[in-house]
This record gives structure tokens, sequence and C-alpha cells, in this order.
């Protein structure tokens, strides 16, 4: 099983590579994938990113969108990695902005997904708060990649313009007993300043 953490967007609203942004002195990216790689469960971490930030990560497994694909969001992301995979059977996606994942929220994501996966076939087993599926935190079978194809050649790179056409499942995230900035994306530089603040707090 392999892990795909999102990392090619502008990042316009933050005002900086999100990937490289720092919580308690650790790159967002770098504490995913620490959070991942404690877990145990998969044989390889990968970055998805683009041609200009790729050089700028310490890791070794990073694939680039096609250039086809370029600013189609995250589903280009998703997209470039498993159809290099085609054979692995599950994939973990994470946004790169939503630093606070935590090893037991993916666990339990993952005894979700098993659990539904044979009765109901799913395709897609993500996180959803107050019924709003957060497909950015979510694991994919390779039977998405000709939906996601489709997309991309398409006008619509929504996510849910996959999710809706698949077979999915969404966790609550209160199912997480955690403090609920665990699945918070950070969009702004005050999103950082206020999830530090909680941290400190806590």
């Amino acid at each position: 099983m392999k892990a795909i953490i999102l990392a090619g967007g502008q990042s316009e609203r933050f005002g900086e590579p999100k990937a490289f942004a720092q919580i308690n002195a650790q790159p967002f990216y770098k504490r995913i994938i620490d959070v991942l790689e404690g877990t145990n469960m998969f044989n390889q971490i990968i970055i998805s990113t683009n041609e200009t930030l790729a050089p700028q990560f310490d890791h070794s497994d990073i694939i680039i969108d096609e250039n086809q694909n370029k600013n189609k969001g995250p589903l280009a992301g998703i997209q470039s990695v498993i159809q290099q995979y085609e054979s692995e059977e599950l994939f973990f996606v994470v946004s790169v902005d939503t630093p606070m994942i935590s090893q037991k929220a993916v666990s339990k994501l993952y005894q979700f997904m098993v659990e539904h996966l044979i009765e109901d076939q799913l395709d897609i087993a993500g996180f959803k708060e107050d019924e709003r599926p957060i497909p950015t935190i979510a694991f994919y079978s390779p039977h998405t990649l000709p939906y996601i194809d489709d997309a991309l050649n398409s006008n619509d790179y929504s996510l849910k313009s996959v999710y809706h056409k698949v077979k999915s499942d969404w966790l609550d995230v209160n199912a997480i007993e955690s403090p609920d900035y665990w699945y918070k994306n950070i969009n702004y530089q005050q999103d950082l300043d206020s999830l530090q603040q909680d941290i400190l707090n806590r």
C-alpha cells in the first residue's frame, strides 16, 4: 500500500509553498511523512508535486504531474501516482496542508475501508465533516483511475466529479477522539497562527 502526499498546489492564499511551512519547527511535509511512517502501513510514501517545488523536498520518492495536467489540482497529483503503480491495491491520499493528521486517524480510516471493502466494493473511503466529504484525506482504489482520467480530460477537475461516480463512503471526523485540528486545512497564515495557539492551549 502506498501513501500520496499532495504537495503541488500554488499556495496563493498562504503566500508561500505550504509544504515547507513549519509546525513545531518541522516542515508540514516532514511531519506528515513521520506520521505515515509511524503507522507501518505503507511500503512507499510518495510526494506528488510540480517541477518547480520538486527539488526543494528532502525526500527520495517524488512524482511530478504530467505536463498536460499542470494546474489541474489534486486529481492530477493522484493520477500521476496511481498510473505508475496500477497494480497497487490501495493508496492513501493526504493533502500537505493537513499537517496534524494523526496515526490514529489513518489507522481508523483503514479499518473502516477494510470493513466496507468486500460488502460494499468501495473505491474511495474518506472522512466527512457535517456530511461534507473530505476527499483529500482518503483511501483510493486504483479502480478510480479511469474516472480520474475522464475528469482531467473534461472541464471539471473537482474531486467531487470522481467520488460521485464511484462507490464511496465516509467516516465522520468525530469518530477520531482528538482535538479537531487533526483534519483542518491550513489555507492562510492566520490558520497556522491559530493552530499553533490551539496546540499550546491543549
